[in-house]
């Protein structure tokens, strides 16, 4: 250790130097836990401890190789036998070792991939019900399966779940629901372990659940292995959840030499089980523990470090420094630097028009570009940020812009053209296969034989083979030969065959030697095709017709990039999410959308969450808003030298937003600078014009000089304008949906009685379900079973409503269909209410739903004050009969919620702009993507 002990700090040093026993080291942000890891287990060898008797886990393959390097290069570049693995590396090379002593034999890993299509090809096996809704029978596997793997964090097994469940009181008919909810989750989790034993696979969570449950049941193993791993070092430990923890404290056992470091100002990943009560609570289970401080920090000026420290103090008493009586404050070793700022703008545009000027200002004064990082709290941040810097040309590299490479243009490509070849039926594919990079078919002569689909009630497949158009005709021979050869090839062959055989490949090659863009698409064509990999492995039968299958369940779930610190460049500004920020540094650091909803963001995990009486641990400081401001404390401390907080008054057309009360907290009362309105004119500079080539409106859209528009069409326009062109100027076709057609059922059935009440001649029950039988689809179920279930569920909740329309008070109007002009707009607005029901002061108008999802009066109420179509229909109600509807209400007639809202002529005042901003685009053929990108699906 010699010469390495004079470049230690004192406390760094203590920390080294301490052999037997256990020991918290508590390490600030830049501090150099890492080190003090790695000379710790230099010096444990130098004292003679066998190398082999040294365990050190960490949280990612990369912290676990650098530490290895560091170990290796120290001693000579000797390849050692201290063991250096991530938590999930070292429990599965537990299980490969002792595994077969407790019969678990030969294991496959599951990715989340192969997890999602282990789960789709078992789903009749786990007899969902409350789970499985009719509009979405496969919709809740990504749920469920989260949810179980928050169970085995919390080391929770299936017997004691369904004990919690049966336990459960079931007198009211909402606890007898959630009885139902939690016996059902109870059964799936208990039927996925065994599924998971008797195939010979293992889910990630497995290597860590199964270990521990493997070291209970052979105790002697694990006394081997506590004899084996004689000293213990954490990396992160604020990070670990209760499952980590307990395998940490099992290796321990009695001679507990056990060395962990962490931040518990640093804890960030809650979302994913993680939880503050392991580093809290060390001193509780090991009270011996030397305690050790690391507060020189060498990263940040002490301008930054004051501010972040001012931040985190919000998160007392439930913090080390108050609990265990330590000081954090920490001490910059580098000279002084620039106080952090706040900059106020008017709009985010402004906003993120100032950081990219900013940015190319300072790239021309000559700062190097890898030194600078933009972080956003949200991924829709980040890609507002990169599509911002792509218009300044600046230079940038994005880590992680979409966490789900489904949504990738060219992987959405790509899927198209497999459903294309493995779907001969589904027109939409076909039509975008044919339009999209590998073909490049005219869009406007496709438009035309679109057009014809409709008039003749044709497939698009037949229309297109009587076109004369030769790169047509050539187009359907390439795809009919690929149709030919599916069968005798696996999905992951085929999908390379289709980008090789058309060029694109070879095209996007080409492409990304010179464009970044292109580049990240090759990128996540790879990734891609390693989705395809693991699907194959683990489905019975790998051909595109069994992906497709497959497909809405893995793509609901998503599929990340699996590294993002790959992506960060060294010689380009980076663009992050916060998340992915950690363990970074750069001199200059901007953090974008510093408001309230954004940061901190208002909604927080997910709709189930674990009972307290299953919680292995629990404290006060894993609270949401807490973690938040964790975040917060991590972003603001990647920064060296210059800290810049900037937030905006309003994004898009929404309600004012406040300030980030972070902004406070770090900068106290330093005032925000306005550069709003310079901003704003150079961003318009760079306004894309549009994002497709326009196509004239559809002749049915126009009449005397009006558009004519259906109030569906006009939501659909307020949502996404590129949707709306793809769905209703284009005409691309769209493929049969079982849940639209259910909907369409159940509308008839409330109808039929409201028809009969008044002409006194109301149906049979016998009668309505027989029509109802009639109506419902037999194609697009996701299992025969499926199909079963919602049929059955169908006629269950045909019965129900028939029964309460019977009884309901009737309405004064039903199905009633209307057609108004808007009034100094040259528009024409139809459609169709579902009822209007008299109140003692005016009317109600009322929308019947069919979703199954809205369970609650909050849920429901959420809806309905979101409504556009509401908003429409209290338009045309006002312009028809001078007054303003009483009431408007969606009534979710299946789980019998109605959600109701009152309008104000304010919000006919806003939906009036709203639709002469939409007239003024659609003259000019202008269809931009919807509220942050996510609702236009298209490939283009």
């Amino acid at each position: 250790m010699g010469n390495t002990y004079s470049q230690l700090n004192a406390a760094q040093k203590r920390a080294v130097d301490i052999v037997d026993g256990s020991a918290l080291v508590v390490a600030g942000a830049g501090t150099g836990k890492t080190r003090v890891i790695v000379d710790r287990i230099l010096n444990l060898i130098e004292k003679g401890i066998p190398a082999e008797s040294i365990l050190a886990l960490t949280f990612t393959e990369k912290a676990a190789g650098e530490m290895l390097d560091r170990v290796s290069e120290a001693r000579g570049s000797v390849v050692l036998d201290t063991t250096i693995a991530t938590f999930n590396g070292f429990g599965h090379s537990i299980l490969e070792k002792y595994g077969n002593e407790w019969g678990l034999g030969a294991l496959r890993l599951l990715g989340e991939t192969g997890q999602l299509v282990f789960l789709r090809e078992h789903l009749d096996d786990f007899e969902l019900d409350y789970f499985a809704p009719v509009s979405n029978p496969d919709g809740q596997i990504k749920l469920l399966s989260d949810y179980v793997s928050l169970l085995k964090q919390q080391v929770v097994l299936p017997e004691d779940y369904k004990k919690y469940a049966e336990g459960l009181a079931a007198n009211a008919a909402d606890e007898k629901l959630e009885k139902q909810k939690h016996l059902e989750i109870a059964r799936f989790f208990e039927t996925y372990l065994n599924l998971c034993r008797s195939k010979g696979v293992v889910d990630y969570d497995d290597q860590i659940y199964l270990t521990i449950a493997l070291l209970k049941a052979r105790p002697n193993i694990l006394h081997e292995l506590q004899k084996l791993y004689a000293y213990i070092l954490v990396d992160e430990f604020q990070d670990t959840n209760p499952m980590q923890s307990a395998l940490i404290d099992m290796l321990a056992g009695a001679n507990k030499n056990i060395m962990v470091v962490g931040d518990d100002d640093q804890s960030i990943y809650g979302w994913r089980g993680a939880t503050l009560a392991n580093i809290l609570d060390f001193k509780k289970r090991y009270p011996a523990a030397a305690d050790v401080t690391l507060i020189e920090n060498y990263r940040s000026t002490q301008p930054i470090l004051d501010a972040a420290y001012q931040l985190i103090q919000g998160n007392n008493p439930d913090r080390l420094e108050i609990m265990n009586q330590l000081d954090k404050r920490l001490r910059a070793q580098q000279d002084k630097g620039p106080t952090p700022v706040a900059r106020h703008f008017s709009t985010l545009d402004a906003e993120l028009a100032w950081v990219s000027s900013d940015v190319a200002e300072r790239l021309k004064n000559g700062q190097d570009a890898g030194s600078i990082a933009v972080l956003a709290r949200r991924n829709q941040g980040v890609q507002k940020m990169h599509e911002t810097l792509e218009l300044y040309d600046i230079p940038h590299a994005v880590a992680g812009l979409s966490n789900n490479i489904y949504q990738e243009p060219a992987v959405r490509q790509l899927i198209e053209a497999l459903k294309t070849v493995g779907d001969p039926l589904d027109d939409l594919a076909l039509y975008h296969t044919l339009s999209g990079p590998i073909f490049r078919v005219d869009a406007s002569a496709l438009a035309e034989l679109a057009a014809t689909t409709k008039r003749e009630h044709e497939k698009l497949a037949e229309v297109l083979k009587a076109s004369t158009d030769e790169t047509l005709q050539s187009a359907l021979r390439t795809l009919g030969s690929w149709r030919a050869h599916s069968h005798d090839q696996t999905v992951g062959a085929l999908a390379y065959q289709m980008i090789t055989d058309s060029g694109w490949k070879q095209h996007l090659y080409e492409q990304a030697e010179n464009d970044a863009d292109t580049y990240r698409q090759v990128q996540a064509l790879s990734k891609y095709f390693k989705t395809l990999n693991e699907f194959e492995k683990f489905s019975g039968v790998p051909s595109v017709q069994a992906y497709l299958v497959n497909l809405e369940t893995l793509k609901a779930a998503g599929s990340g990039f699996e590294d993002a610190s790959l992506d960060i460049s060294d010689t380009m500004v980076n663009v992050l999410s916060v998340h992915r920020a950690k363990g970074l540094e750069w001199e200059t650091v901007y953090i974008i959308d510093c408001t309230e909803g954004s940061f901190p963001m208002r909604n927080y995990g997910s709709s189930l969450t674990l009972p307290d009486e299953l919680k292995a641990s629990q404290t006060t400081a894993d609270a949401p808003m807490a973690e938040e401001r964790r975040l917060m404390y991590v972003a603001a401390t990647r920064a060296r030298s210059e800290l810049i907080l900037t937030h905006a008054d309003q994004h898009g057309s929404g309600a004012k937003r406040k300030p980030s009360r972070f902004v406070i907290e770090l900068l106290g009362d330093v005032q925000s600078v306005t550069h709003a309105e310079e901003a704003q004119t150079e961003l318009e500079l760079f306004a894309p014009q549009t994002t497709v080539e326009a196509i004239k409106l559809p002749a049915g859209m126009t009449q005397d000089g009006k558009i004519v528009l259906s109030v569906s069409q006009i939501a659909s326009w307020l949502e996404c304008p590129q949707d709306f062109y793809y769905k209703y100027v284009l005409g691309m076709p769209v493929p049969s949906d079982p849940r639209q057609q259910y909907g369409t059922a159940i509308h008839a059935v409330i109808q039929s009685i409201h028809d009969g009440r008044r002409e006194g001649k109301v149906p049979s029950l016998d009668v309505v379900l027989e029509r109802v039988r009639a109506a419902l689809p037999t194609a697009g179920y996701a299992t025969a079973r499926s199909r079963e279930r919602a049929h059955a569920q169908a006629i269950k909740s045909a019965t129900a409503i028939y029964e309460r329309f019977l009884n309901d008070p009737l309405p004064i109007e039903s199905e009633q269909a209307f057609a108004v002009n808007i009034p100094d707009l040259p528009l024409k607005m139809k459609g169709r209410i579902d009822a209007v029901y008299q109140l003692e002061g005016g009317v109600e108008i009322r929308d019947f739903k069919t979703s199954t999802s809205v369970t609650t009066p909050e849920k429901a109420k959420a809806r309905a004050t979101s409504s556009t179509q509401l908003t429409l229909y209290a338009l045309a109600w006002q312009l028809m009969h001078d007054e303003m509807p009483a009431l408007l209400t969606l009534d979710f007639v299946e789980t019998e919620r109605l959600g109701s809202v009152k309008k104000q002529p304010k919000s006919l005042e806003t939906i009036r702009a709203k639709l002469q901003t939409m007239l003024e685009n659609l003259q000019a053929g202008v269809y931009p993507a919807g509220k942050d990108h996510n609702y236009c699906k298209h490939p283009h």
